[in-house]
């Protein structure tokens, strides 16, 4: 009943949104070296003998930047060389649109979209596979499994490895004025108040990006869960709330707590812009997802490794760990003609072959929910970033423990981190946010 609702309700506003929205029509794939032989056909294994999918076009709509550009069509095409079938990749940059082709009957046959909260809201069950009893379901750790289920039924298999947020700092910068790394919030005042009479900006931030906006509220997550670990059920019932709450309120007063440490064109400087005062020493910290270092090796090669990683802190040691995020899912169309070609692709992408082929066109700084081992060794940054995951000190971020989240979260994000809310008046403006979600997905009354 849930589900109808929801769909109802983008149904209303599907034409509208059609017209405003678009995705690219295809994905480049000129960067990525042809990986079929120029003498063989793409319709046989080399032999002779006609592949298995050979005619077969797959339809796969991206809502994804998890891995660095062209990671995914390269897997993409070697699934393709092996299999037959042939994968149109649409890249798509905007919510709306995924959610109004489904509501239009315009489902693609694959999908790479979020887990969590936001799977949750595109009511899953009317439009992809059910992979709950399958080999690939057996393959696959706790924590994506629960991202990627609603109501018990497991719709998704993980895109990549899962990604974290917090602070990477410039290790440069960090010997010139004599810091060490900080293990508490305080401490990490301080280092930031060490840079910012220096000169150097101590937190660099994107205010008009989506995703950086929110991330000094969203890394926080683990202090909130360390604090009161019944949150997140709470939340969900709507019990508590961040504005009601001592460790809701708190984790907003800390963002308000880094605004002075912000670069003083933190509402229009580009995230690339601040990437680059990042590695050119001009900017002491940045809070970012760990999806971020394979582009960095890319961009800035060599200079890579003088980037250190920490957590972001808690107000004690105690409270100080990793917020993680289960992998991004690919899902399946359960009304597609190609629903056994489908099928073949996602058992082949998380198989060793499958992951042995994607980890090699990019260097993975998470850990895969199959289980997965690279074969390369990791960078130093990567394994400052994973110490977190191996000594147990990392909780999942909110939106995997509870369906609601706000929509606006980010306007929220801009608005506190521009100084022109409070802290409490962000953590009120967010419980609202939360309360329309969840009466709009039935969760409340």
């Amino acid at each position: 009943m849930r589900g109808k609702k929801w769909t109802v309700l983008v149904l209303l506003s599907a034409m509208f949104l059609w017209s405003m929205a678009g995705c690219r029509t295809s994905e480049s794939r000129s960067d990525i070296p042809e990986t079929v032989p120029a003498e063989e056909s793409p319709e046989t294994d080399g032999g002779g003998e006609e592949k298995p999918f050979a005619g077969v076009t797959l339809t796969l709509l991206n809502f994804s930047s998890a891995t660095p550009g062209g990671v995914l069509t390269a897997t993409c095409e070697v699934a393709e060389e092996k299999f037959g079938f042939r994968i149109e990749i649409e890249p798509c940059y905007d919510d709306n649109v995924v959610r109004t082709r489904l509501a239009i009957g315009d489902c693609p046959d694959l999908l790479v979209y979020n887990t969590g909260s936001l799977l949750y809201s595109l009511a899953p069950s009317e439009f992809f596979l059910d992979l709950t009893d399958t080999k690939m379901a057996e393959k696959l750790d706790s924590d994506f499994i629960r991202a990627a289920s609603v109501d018990g039924v497991l719709y998704g298999i993980p895109q990549c490895d899962s990604m974290s947020a917090g602070v990477f700092y410039n290790k440069e910068l960090y010997e010139a004025y004599g810091l060490e790394v900080p293990e508490t919030w305080e401490e990490f005042r301080k280092n930031l108040e060490v840079l910012q009479h220096a000169g150097v900006d101590g937190m660099g931030i994107s205010l008009s990006e989506l995703v950086s906006s929110q991330l000094p509220f969203l890394a926080d997550n683990y202090q909130v869960i360390y604090e009161n670990p019944d949150f997140a059920q709470e939340f969900t019932h709507g019990e508590t709330g961040f504005a009601d709450s001592h460790e809701g309120l708190r984790t907003w007063e800390r963002y308000e707590e880094l605004v002075p440490f912000l670069n003083e064109d933190c509402a229009t400087a580009s995230n690339q812009e601040i990437e680059d005062r990042f590695f050119d020493n001009r900017v002491g910290h940045l809070i970012q997802f760990s999806s971020r270092i394979p582009e960095w090796m890319n961009t800035y090669g060599d200079e890579i490794n003088k980037i250190g990683f920490f957590a972001l802190p808690g107000d004690t040691k105690e409270a100080t760990g990793l917020t993680i995020w289960p992998s991004n899912g690919i899902y399946g169309n359960k009304k597609s003609k190609n629903q056994e070609a489908i099928l073949t692709f996602m058992e082949w992408y998380v198989s060793e072959e499958g992951q042995d082929v994607m980890a090699s066109f990019y260097s993975p700084a998470g850990v895969f929910h199959t289980g997965y081992q690279p074969k390369e060794k990791s960078i130093e940054l990567v394994q400052e970033v994973q110490k977190y995951y191996t000594e147990g000190n990392v909780m999942l971020a909110l939106e995997y423990l509870t369906p609601i989240k706000g929509i606006n979260c980010a306007q929220i994000c801009n608005k506190l981190g521009n100084g022109r809310i409070s802290a409490l008046e962000a953590a009120e403006a967010y419980d609202e946010e939360c309360r329309k979600m969840a009466l709009q997905i039935g969760l409340w009354e």
